[in-house]
């Protein structure tokens, strides 16, 4: 209470203390929640992105890994990739076709068609894919090719390489653990088409793909080739020129799934 001469009283001030400390453990309070939820939030934002970073770059060893067994001839390699809360499994075959419809003799490259498996790394909202020695980024808005498949164009030297990968196991395969080892076993080597007489004269490399329009961009990046999307999920290429020598290779791989 005040008194007479207006000065201030000791109850006066304790009520005034309780209300500065109530005010001040409020705010205390506030600014701890708002932090903890948004903090919470960029943390486990910085945590997935490094996680599909850390994956990406995994992605990237198994195009290096898998370019060992069918470039320079191992036998085996391992690539390990940590998984957290994403899963990796072998997809549904797409269709790589290479042929050439004018083709005199129909053995040669009337019609060539391979069924690659993709090893998927599929963390929800994001997805790495790896097939045919090309790797992509798949995302909700859109994809990137991080890694693309790497054909010789060239007149005097037309080089295809079909990175043909299917199960070890002859089945479905699907892990999801704190780690995964994706492991690329050589089955064989056969030289599909090798012709030195410059009779195709109107070659196609086509593609039947869930990722038709990352496959679209990475094949149209090579100025020999000219390319249009015919289906929802199919695009088709033309070479530009006649190829004096040309060779179609499927490297045959089994790819394993360990835990």
């Amino acid at each position: 209470m005040s008194r007479a001469d207006g000065s201030v009283g000791r109850d006066d001030r304790a009520v005034s203390d309780l209300v500065g400390f109530i005010l001040v453990f409020a705010l205390v309070v506030s600014v701890v929640a708002i932090i903890s939820v948004t903090g919470l939030s960029t943390l486990e934002s910085a945590r997935d992105t490094e996680q599909t970073n850390n994956a990406e770059r995994a992605f990237e060893v198994l195009s290096d890994n898998v370019d060992d067994v069918v470039e320079r001839g191992a036998p085996s390699r391992a690539t390990e990739i940590s998984l957290d809360d994403a899963t990796v499994r072998l997809g549904d075959p797409i269709q790589v076709e290479v042929r050439d419809p004018n083709a005199s003799d129909p053995t040669f490259l009337e019609n060539r068609t391979f069924k690659p498996r993709p090893v998927i790394y599929d963390a929800g909202g994001t997805q790495l894919v790896y097939v045919m020695g090309a790797v992509f980024r798949v995302e909700r808005g859109g994809g990137v090719v991080l890694e693309p498949w790497h054909p010789v164009l060239e007149r005097d030297r037309t080089f295809l390489p079909v990175v043909n990968t299917a199960s070890a196991t002859g089945s479905g395969q699907s892990v999801q653990a704190s780690t995964v080892l994706v492991r690329a076993l050589a089955n064989s080597r056969r030289l599909k088409v090798a012709n030195e007489s410059g009779q195709f004269d109107n070659v196609w490399i086509n593609v039947t793909s869930p990722r038709r329009d990352l496959w679209q961009d990475m094949l149209e990046s090579h100025s020999e080739l000219s390319c249009s999307a015919t289906g929802p999920e199919t695009v088709k290429c033309q070479l530009g020129y006649v190829p004096n020598r040309i060779y179609v290779v499927d490297y045959r791989l089994a790819l394993d799934l360990e835990t």
